[in-house]
């Protein structure tokens, strides 16, 4: 549309019997201008258009021209907005529907064994063992919950409303199981710079179930693990869970998690609890718990 307004100009000029530098001096630009704006290669304001109206007697239908041209480009610009935000509503909306398919990620021994994980079956339970690949946030399933929709929301943004840090991408950080009335968020194993302070707080068989504490497992405490029930027969099942690899399992730093928990845990509940570390962060050691022993009828356990 460019190119066939700076022909019409030319058409106009030429019937008019104007030299390019005759047309110039007449609306008060260079030469080289109206030589560019015939070609199609250079962009002008309206007031341009209107000059060359007065000067070649064409009753705006220059200007008339520059006027169709520029609301087709807005146009133009407003259906590549369009597709723009639709692509990227498209592709946020797969990311989160990803994010919430409970059923991926390791649903066997072999298959945690193939990223390197510890991982016992007791009582047809599958546990996960803490302290070499994994260790473990624990908290309660209104506030767990309440820190998941935070993440997956705002796919790791920081929420200077409610204070929340920035954090991972969740389809590369987060991987959290549901075991009942509580939730895990899987971190990687032996990075929280409190673990001997937490290591003396209180176990967490003596702070009550209600407490707002977030207890941390490591060093061998035991988790539950999808799929199957918890002992009490609840169901056990991942709520969100990253591409996990035996190369690079993609688990967040837990002092990326400590706050944004510490926050949810606050938000739906405010009782004291055991031990309170730097930003408010209250914390509690999970119970450690033995080993299990396979028996059979050859074999008696110690």
């Amino acid at each position: 549309m460019r190119r066939e307004l700076g022909r019409q100009l030319a058409a106009w000029r030429r019937a008019a019997d104007y030299t390019q530098a005759q047309l110039a001096r007449q609306t008060g630009y260079a030469r080289s201008t109206v030589s560019t704006v015939e070609s199609g290669s250079q962009h002008v304001l309206r007031i341009f258009w209107e000059r060359c109206d007065a000067a070649l007697g064409t009753a705006q239908a220059l200007a008339t021209a520059y006027d169709r041209l520029q609301q087709r480009q807005a146009e133009l610009r407003r259906a590549e907005a369009d597709r723009a935000r639709e692509s990227s509503a498209a592709r946020l909306d797969a990311s989160r529907r990803r994010s919430r398919r409970p059923d991926l990620g390791p649903v066997s021994i072999a298959e945690y064994g193939q990223l390197g994980w510890m991982a016992d079956e007791h009582a047809e339970r599958l546990e996960l063992v803490t302290g070499t690949v994994v260790d473990a946030l624990e908290l309660q399933r209104p506030a767990g919950m309440l820190a998941v929709q935070w993440w997956l929301g705002s796919d790791g943004a920081a929420d200077e409303i409610r204070g929340l840090p920035a954090l991972p991408h969740p389809d590369e950080a987060l991987a959290v199981i549901a075991a009942g009335p509580r939730f895990f968020f899987l971190v990687a194993a032996g990075a929280c710079p409190w673990d001997e302070e937490i290591r003396s707080a209180p176990a967490a068989s003596t702070v009550d179930d209600d407490a707002t504490a977030i207890r941390w497992h490591a060093r061998g405490s035991r988790i539950p693990a999808p799929p199957g029930p918890t002992a009490d027969g609840s169901r056990v099942t991942w709520v969100h869970v990253p591409v996990l690899t035996a190369e690079a399992p993609r688990l967040a730093n837990p002092i990326t998690l400590l706050d944004m928990l510490a926050k949810a845990t606050a938000a739906v509940r405010n009782q004291p609890t055991a031990l309170t570390l730097p930003g408010g962060i209250l914390a509690v050691p999970a119970r450690t718990s033995p080993p299990f022993r396979r028996t059979d009828q050859n074999v008696t356990e110690n």
